[in-house]
C-alpha cells in the first residue's frame, strides 16, 4: 500500500534492521486513492528529500515513521521532537493527508534539539508562504541584526511576543510571534501554559494555530484596513523560551508570524472621537469578516498620517474561529458613535465584491486552513453583504453576529444552526462523525453553551446549508 523513493540511500544497513513504518490502513483487494508526498529537510543533520506514495488516510505519525526509517540519524528521534510542516503550518500526527486536499504534497521537516546542531541564531522565511519581497528584504536584515541584538520580549500580551532589530542603527524592524509560545501553548513565558492544539484556554482557536491566523488576516485585507505585511517564518535563538529535551533546557528552531513592526502609538492613549469614520469601517470591515474576538484598544495602534490619525489593527490570532460564542464588549469599536453612521458607497461596493468562497479556498490552499473555521469566513462574509446591501449600520451587523448577554445565543447563531438543521432535514444527511467536521456552539434553554455536533459534511449538503443561510440573512433585514 505504499512505495518509496529516496534521495538518500541506506547505506550499511542491513534491510531486515531497517525499521518499517506499518502503511496497511484496511485496503484489499481494490485500489486505494494515493498521494505523492515530496518530504524536503529544513534541518541540519539530514539534507535532501525524501519521496512516498502514501495513502490519503495515512496521517502525520506515518509520515515521521517513513522520515526515521530512511534516516539512520532520525532512527531513535521520537515524533514530538519530528515537526512536519504545510506551507509553514504544522501537520498534525494524527491528521490524515487527505485533509490537505492535494493530490500531490510538498512538506518540510525539521526535528527539535538534535546533538550536532551548528550552534547560532538564525532566521528564515517558511517555503511555500506567501511573503512579499519589501518583508523578505526585512526578515534577511532582522537575521543579520540577531547576531548583534537578542530578540526583546514585550512587556505587555499573553503570549510570547518578541521585537527584532535591524544589523544597522539597533531599530526594532519586526515582530516574532512563536506558536508554542502562545496562550496556552507549552512555552507560553506568561504562565498560561497547555498543550499544542488543544482547546482548554480559547475554544475557539486552538492553542499554537494563532500564528496562521496572523497571516491569514493579512492575506485577506489587501492592504484596505492596513494589516502590516506578516507571514511565517523560523527563528532560533537563546532569548526565546527554551524546550525541554531528555531533561534539559534546548534552543530549537521555533515557527512563528513574522511581521514588519508599526512605529506607532496605541489607540488606549486617544479617544474614539480621534478617529474619522472611514478608519472605524475599514476595521469593522475586517473583522466581521474574520469574526474576530479580541479587538481590544489594545490590539488598534495609531499612526500620524497626513495630520490625522489612522488606525493600523494588529494581534488577530483570535480571529477565523471554528463557532460562534463572542460577546459583544470584546468588540471596542461596536460602541463607538462612527460605526453607527451609513456605509459610504465606496464601502458599499467594496463589500459588494468580496468572495467568501474565494477566500476560503485561497486561505485553504496557501495556509492549510481546516474546513470548519473556513465555513464560517464564508458565512460571515455572506452576512456582511446580504445586511450591508439592505442598508445596515456595522453596528447593526455586528450585534447581531456577535452576543449582546454572554450567555445567550446572537441572532446569526440561531439563523446558522436552524439552517444546519433544515439542510440536513432536506438531505435526509446522518449526523455520524466525520473528519471534516464543523463545529457551530448549540444553545439550550438552560445554558448559554451546549453540546459541540459534529455534521458529516458533503458537497450537497455545503450547498444546502449555504443557500438556506442566504434565504434566512435576507429574510432578517427585510
Amino acid at each position: 500500500t505504499i512505495t518509496t523513493r529516496s534521495s538518500r540511500a541506506m547505506e550499511g544497513v542491513p534491510i531486515g534492521q531497517q525499521k518499517k513504518p506499518a502503511t496497511h490502513s484496511g485496503y484489499v483487494g481494490h485500489t486505494a486513492q494515493t498521494i505523492k508526498v515530496r518530504l524536503h529537510s529544513i534541518c541540519f543533520a539530514v539534507k535532501g528529500t525524501l519521496f512516498v506514495s502514501a495513502l490519503a488516510s495515512n496521517s502525520g505519525d506515518l509520515l515521521k515513521a517513513f522520515i526515521r526509517s530512511e534516516c539512520r540519524e532520525l532512527s531513535a528521534v521520537p515524533n514530538e521532537r519530528i515537526r512536519l510542516l504545510f506551507r509553514g503550518v504544522e501537520l498534525r500526527d494524527d491528521m490524515p493527508i487527505a485533509q490537505l486536499g492535494e493530490a500531490e504534497l510538498d512538506l518540510h521537516f525539521l526535528v527539535l534539539g538534535q546533538k550536532d546542531e551548528v550552534l547560532g541564531f538564525e532566521l528564515a522565511l517558511c517555503k511555500g508562504v506567501p511573503c512579499p519581497t519589501e518583508l523578505e528584504e526585512l526578515l534577511h536584515d532582522c537575521s543579520q541584526g540577531l547576531q548583534q541584538a537578542a530578540p526583546i520580549l514585550t512587556e505587555s500580551g499573553c503570549g510570547g511576543t518578541y521585537f527584532l532589530k535591524g544589523k544597522a542603527q539597533g531599530r526594532t524592524l519586526a515582530v516574532f510571534k512563536p506558536k508554542d509560545e502562545e496562550a496556552g501553548a507549552p512555552q507560553n513565558p506568561r504562565g498560561y501554559l497547555g498543550r499544542e492544539n488543544s482547546r482548554y484556554f480559547l475554544p475557539a482557536v486552538a492553542s499554537a494555530q494563532r500564528a496562521v491566523r496572523e497571516v491569514a488576516a493579512y492575506l485577506l485585507d489587501k492592504g484596505h484596513a492596513k494589516v502590516p505585511t506578516t507571514t511565517l517564518a523560523r527563528c532560533r535563538h537563546q532569548s526565546f523560551v527554551p524546550v525541554q529535551i531528555d531533561g534539559e533546557p534546548s534552543v530549537v528552531w521555533k515557527l512563528g508570524a513574522f511581521q514588519a513592526f508599526v512605529d506607532a502609538e496605541s489607540s488606549e492613549d486617544f479617544g474614539y472621537s480621534s478617529y474619522s469614520v472611514e478608519d472605524v469601517h475599514r476595521v469593522g470591515i475586517l473583522d466581521l469578516r474574520i469574526v474576530n474576538f479580541d479587538r481590544n484598544q489594545g490590539n488598534l495602534l495609531v499612526q500620524h498620517v497626513d495630520g490625522r490619525r489612522r488606525l493600523v489593527p494588529i494581534d488577530h490570532g483570535c480571529s477565523l474561529p471554528d463557532r460562534l460564542c463572542f460577546p459583544l464588549h470584546d468588540v471596542a469599536w461596536a460602541w463607538w458613535p462612527q460605526c453607527k453612521e451609513p456605509f459610504s458607497p465606496e464601502e458599499l461596493k467594496y463589500i459588494a465584491e468580496l468572495d467568501g468562497e474565494a477566500d476560503a479556498k485561497m486561505l485553504a490552499e496557501t495556509l492549510g486552513l481546516e474546513r470548519p473555521c473556513l465555513r464560517l469566513l464564508e458565512l460571515s462574509t455572506l452576512w456582511l453583504q446580504v445586511a450591508a446591501a439592505a442598508g445596515c449600520t456595522l453596528h447593526q451587523i455586528a450585534s447581531a453576529l456577535y452576543r449582546s448577554d454572554p450567555e445567550k445565543p446572537s441572532v446569526i447563531e440561531g439563523v446558522i444552526l436552524n439552517c444546519l438543521a433544515s439542510a440536513q432535514a432536506v438531505g435526509e444527511i446522518s449526523l455520524s462523525r466525520s473528519i471534516t467536521h464543523c463545529h457551530f456552539t448549540r444553545a439550550t434553554e438552560t445554558r448559554g453553551l451546549g453540546d459541540v455536533q459534529d455534521v458529516q459534511w458533503t458537497p450537497a449538503l455545503e450547498e444546502t446549508f449555504r443557500r438556506h443561510c442566504l434565504q434566512e440573512f435576507q429574510r432578517l433585514v427585510r
